[in-house]
């Protein structure tokens, strides 16, 4: 299997990892002859996907947070012989913050978009790189 060898250009005045990246990005924007508008359809893109993860993080903190309450409260009133109860709202508590957590998976596989699956490679084997 043929590897594709990575040029990293470092000009130097880069002040963190993420610039370097992103100046590699750029150039790789150039040579690939993306035109203008590609690169801002890229751009908003990659705003658009960061605030969809940000309010699914904000979301799925929520939910973890109720599902550790109710998982609490359930072994709370199972210590207090509540058995009923107390098993009733552990698995709500269980299956709420396991549902949550797979439909987010589900929804953010859905949502990549491909069009500019080489652009993101080249972004991910960049960041290996310099970590």
């Amino acid at each position: 299997m043929e590897k594709e060898i990575l040029n990293i250009a470092i000009s130097g005045e880069e002040k963190n990892k993420n610039e370097i990246i992103y100046n590699n990005i750029v150039e790789a924007m150039e040579s690939l002859k993306m035109s203008k508008d590609d690169q801002i359809e890229y751009l908003k893109t990659k705003v658009s996907d960061m605030e969809h993860q940000y309010q699914n993080n904000i979301l799925i903190l929520v939910i973890l947070v109720i599902s550790t309450l109710l998982l609490c409260l359930g072994l709370y009133l199972v210590a207090t012989d509540e058995f009923l109860l107390g098993v009733i709202l552990s698995f709500i508590g269980f299956a709420l913050a396991i549902t949550k957590l797979l439909t987010t998976i589900k929804k953010d596989n859905a949502i990549r978009n491909k069009k500019y699956m080489e652009l993101e490679s080249l972004k991910n084997s960049l960041s290996s790189l310099l970590k």
